[in-house]
């Protein structure tokens, strides 16, 4: 096996690990809530899960902020999470420069996801002077956009960040 094989197949036994952990914990917690109920139990009232986590995992949860390595931005919505990732990356020179040349060149099925102009689009979001980017997605698939589709390409870090989320 070479290097390269290696590499991946450690990123994909993390990735596997990190969703079980996550999966143990919240079967636990809720458990734990049904048995003792929101006072005795003692739960933390929110979660942190890190962004290189499968997306689906934050469906049907509520945001309360992002955690950019240190920086905490509050966040109480899929958009303002979009959002604030989205100033980190653009904030640093050579990921502006990477996103302005993406724009217009990433797109999904039916419309851009990354444009110089809000025209086509249903729910813009403004990242910078024309920069917008489509929000018209649920969860999973808006968060799956960001990670995989916008940030990796514009060779962004997003390794040191974290959303925090509501415990059901």
């Amino acid at each position: 096996m070479n290097e390269g094989d290696c590499l991946n197949e450690i990123i994909e036994l993390k990735k596997a690990w990190e969703a079980i952990i996550i999966s143990v914990n919240t079967t636990f917690d809720r458990l734990l809530h049904d048995i003792g109920g929101e006072e005795t139990t003692g739960l933390p009232t929110e979660y942190s899960y890190p962004f290189t986590a499968d997306t689906n995992i934050f469906i049907g949860k509520k945001p309360i902020a992002v955690l950019l390595g240190e920086e905490r931005a509050e966040a109480d919505n899929w958009r303002k999470v979009f959002s604030a990732i989205m100033a980190k990356c653009n904030s640093d020179a050579v990921c502006h420069e990477n996103l302005m040349y993406l724009r217009d060149k990433v797109a999904g099925r039916d419309r851009v996801l990354l444009s110089r102009s809000s025209d086509t689009m249903k729910r813009p979001l403004k990242i910078d002077e024309d920069m917008y980017a489509e929000a018209c997605y649920g969860t999973g698939t808006l968060l799956y956009i960001l990670r995989d589709r916008i940030l990796a390409p514009a060779h962004f870090d997003f390794s040191n960040i974290s959303i925090v989320v509501k415990r059901n």
